[in-house]
C-alpha cells in the first residue's frame, strides 16, 4: 500500500470514504491495510464549517478505556477530526456493529499520555514509526460513552 502521507487531500477523503462504506456494510470490519484491526468511525462537528464529519480512526481498548490516537500517519499536523474534537469534545461514534454512540472526549496530557501512547505503540508498532515521522507530539484521546 501507497504511503498514506503520499496521498492527495482528495485521494485521502476517497480512502477515507471507502473505510467508512466498507465499516459500516461490514458490522465494522474493514479489510486491505486495516483487516484485524480494531477501527471506529467518530462523527465530530467541523470547528470552522459546523457541518458533521465522519472520520475513520483506530481504535485502543486499554485497562477498560477506549483511546483514539490523532497519528495523521506521521505528517507534520493533525488529522482535522483533532481540531473538531477540541472545539467539540461531544461527539457520536460507531463501534462494530453497535449502534451510534454518543461519546465525550478527553485529550490527555503528560504522563498519562505518554503510558497509553506507549501501549499503543507495543500493539500497533506503526505509530512508533509515525511519532519517530513527525517532531509533533501526537495527540492521544479517551473516549468516554455516555
Amino acid at each position: 500500500m501507497a504511503d498514506p502521507r503520499d496521498f492527495s487531500p482528495e485521494s485521502e477523503r476517497e480512502f477515507n470514504q471507502q473505510n467508512i462504506a466498507e465499516f459500516r456494510t461490514n458490522g465494522g470490519r474493514v479489510g486491505g491495510p486495516f483487516e484485524g484491526f480494531p477501527l471506529a468511525l467518530i462523527t465530530t462537528v467541523g470547528a470552522k464549517t459546523g457541518r458533521q464529519r465522519v472520520s475513520p480512526v483506530g481504535l485502543f481498548e486499554i485497562d477498560g478505556a477506549k483511546y483514539i490516537v490523532g497519528s495523521a500517519a506521521g505528517r507534520d499536523r493533525n488529522p482535522g477530526w483533532v481540531a473538531n474534537i477540541r472545539n467539540t469534545p461531544s461527539i457520536m461514534v460507531e463501534i462494530g456493529a453497535d449502534p451510534p454512540a454518543e461519546a465525550i472526549v478527553r485529550e490527555l496530557g503528560g504522563a498519562e499520555r505518554d503510558r497509553i501512547f506507549a501501549e499503543v505503540k507495543r500493539r500497533a508498532p506503526g505509530f512508533a514509526e509515525y511519532e519517530a515521522a513527525t517532531t509533533r507530539v501526537i495527540p492521544v484521546f479517551e473516549l468516554s460513552l455516555t
